[in-house]
């Protein structure tokens, strides 16, 4: 007997029962394929639990009503949340912007340790009572001789702390170039899984797996790099830089290059490659990732304490041999220097649009030297500036050419020798003239802790060591002098004294570590946090999976037996004709 179906009929009956227990039997056992991947794919990161959607078959209308059909596997979707993922993508943008200077003020505070007793502050110390000794027995070798050990102990503790430093900034720079090659690879691969879930889901399916890789992917690259991104069409995503500049568009992506800066150690700039050619410099434009964090610290923190150290030695070594030079050795010798003196450290800024050249400069008077940092400023192809860039002053009176020129804009002619405040510089054309905007730097204390150094002539005869003021050599009023620089206010303006500049600059770090310590303890927090909330949603709980198992179980087992039951029914059926 059938069933009557819109003026005919149709053989549902027995068939169209054990047709619905076959949809049930395989809507089961897919529920089941899935709970088992769950299962395997319990410790698997980023992979987020999947679950089958079903909804009941097409209705059948016949004479005594709507039958059912059965149910029908619709999807398998994935159990994920959009905010919560955008959310921790952005907290761990900023995460790895923390751990890199996290990491690096650590490394930072452990080179300026200060408790071990052979830190900079005891040998400065040292260098300072030798002086006193010394001033206490002028004329005794004993004294001379442990000065000059102390010294040189000294000029070697500060030769280290610049190697030092100028290493670990080799060794971020290192690492902001594999941070580069990472980011290129990370680009490339999201490429590829856009390009195979398109492929997928062009025909109605969802790439789960995929997606889930996809995403572990956009989180690695936020641990990188700042970012944002959305998905387009086909279930492609997009990704662009801070900046706007796109990284992933589709299956086309866009590349980060490392170029050497041959202004500054060869250090690397981060440039963004168009494709065809063109490189925009992205250095300073980006705020988030671990690669923001490693330029900060290798391009502002360290080239700041670089240039403390650097002006303590400067500042030492100008005031020792500012007295030491006009002092008097036992043997009746003078204007000897103490320390090698200090030498002019000269400099063209990139953007120069002239064909001018600065070349290297002296110092032609010593008692004139203030220690800071210059700029020689073009005001156009034949007039410039000096201006003070530590004080923000500008310099109004120089020696131009041997003529003393006040008024503070001073008239250029290829070849001028600039004199001022104890230094001379000379600026000449090369391939043309300077331009109107054109900037050359002029400073004394670049280096200084590297080239720090004890006077070879005194290293020979340390009788020639000037404690004396009178060419007698007999008296002590020059050790005392020297001696007394350890408490006078030479530094920051004459508002410190080498002492406090260099606690002030280990306890600048202390604070800047700590600060960096909080930040990263609290962003990991963040992170744990929506990780945590993430998994909630997306995680596979064995408890679960293990009752679904057995729900499923027992559906599949139940569905089987409507199959074995129509089968006997059909089986009986037969035996009756």
């Amino acid at each position: 007997m059938g069933v009557y179906l819109k003026g005919r009929y149709s053989m549902a009956g027995l068939n169209g029962v054990l047709n619905m227990a076959k949809w049930g039997t395989l809507a089961q056992q897919a529920n089941l394929e899935v709970v088992a991947h769950n299962i395997a794919n319990v410790n698997t990161p980023g992979f987020s639990r999947q679950n089958i959607v079903l909804e009941a078959g097409p209705s059948i209308t016949t004479s005594q009503g709507q039958i059912g059909t059965g149910v029908r596997v619709v999807t398998v979707k994935r159990e994920y949340d959009k905010f919560i993922s955008a959310q921790l993508n952005s907290e761990i943008q900023l995460l790895g912007s923390c751990k890199a200077r996290y990491a690096n003020f650590q490394r930072l505070e452990e080179m300026f340790n200060e408790s071990d007793g052979y830190g900079l502050s005891t040998m400065m110390g040292e260098f300072w009572n030798a002086w006193q000794a010394l001033a206490n027995n002028p004329q005794g070798q004993a004294e001379r001789s442990a000065l000059l050990g102390k010294a040189e102990m000294m000029a070697e503790g500060f030769n280290k702390k610049q190697h030092d430093l100028y290493a670990l900034q080799e060794d971020i720079n290192g690492s902001i170039k594999g941070a580069i090659d990472n980011i290129n690879g990370l680009i490339d691969r999201i490429a590829g899984l856009n390009v195979r879930i398109a492929s997928i889901e062009i025909g109605g399916g969802y790439a789960n797996d995929l997606r889930d890789q996809r995403d572990c992917l956009l989180d690695e690259l936020a641990e990188e790099i700042g970012i944002s991104y959305f998905e387009e069409s086909a279930g492609q995503v997009a990704i662009f830089l801070e900046n706007g500049n796109p990284l992933v568009q589709g299956k086309t992506g866009w590349h980060l290059v490392a170029q050497a800066d041959v202004a500054n150690h060869n250090f690397y700039r981060m440039m963004w490659d168009d494709g065809n050619g063109g490189l925009t410099d992205l250095t300073e434009r980006i705020s988030r990732g671990e690669l923001s964090g490693l330029i900060e610290m290798r391009d502002t923190a360290i080239p700041s304490y670089l240039k403390k150290v650097n002006q303590l030695a400067a500042g030492i070594i100008h005031e020792v041999n500012k007295l030491h030079y006009y002092g008097f050795g036992i043997d009746g010798s003078t204007e000897n220097n103490f320390f090698h003196p200090l030498t002019v450290h000269t400099g063209s800024s990139g953007n120069n649009a002239g064909g001018a050249s600065i070349t290297t400069g002296a110092v032609y008077d010593t008692s004139g030297l203030t220690l800071d940092d210059y700029e020689i400023r073009f005001t156009g192809a034949d007039t410039f500036e000096i201006h003070n860039t530590t004080d923000g002053a500008q310099v109004m009176t120089a020696r131009i050419n041997g003529v003393i020129d006040n008024g503070g804009s001073f008239v250029y002619t290829s070849g001028t020798l600039i004199e001022f405040d104890g230094i001379r510089a000379a600026i000449n054309d090369g391939v043309g003239g300077p331009a109107r905007g054109d900037i050359f730097t002029v400073n004394t204390i670049e280096d200084a802790a590297k080239a720090m150094a004890v006077n070879q002539v005194l290293a020979g005869d340390v009788g020639k060591i000037a404690a004396a003021e009178g060419n007698s050599g007999s008296d002590n009023l020059n050790a005392r002098a020297i001696a007394a620089l350890r408490d006078a206010y030479t530094m920051n303006n004459a508002t410190a004294g080498f002492g406090s500049f260099f606690n002030g600059l280990v306890g600048e770090i202390g604070v800047r570590a700590a600060g960096s310590s909080r930040s990263h303890d609290y962003t990991q927090t963040m992170v744990d946090q929506l990780s945590n909330r993430k998994q909630s949603v997306s995680g596979v709980n064995l408890d679960e999976e293990m009752a679904n198992l057995v729900r499923f179980q027992q559906a599949y087992i139940a569905s089987a037996k409507v199959i074995v039951a129509v089968d006997e029914l059909l089986q009986e059926l037969l035996n009756m004709i």
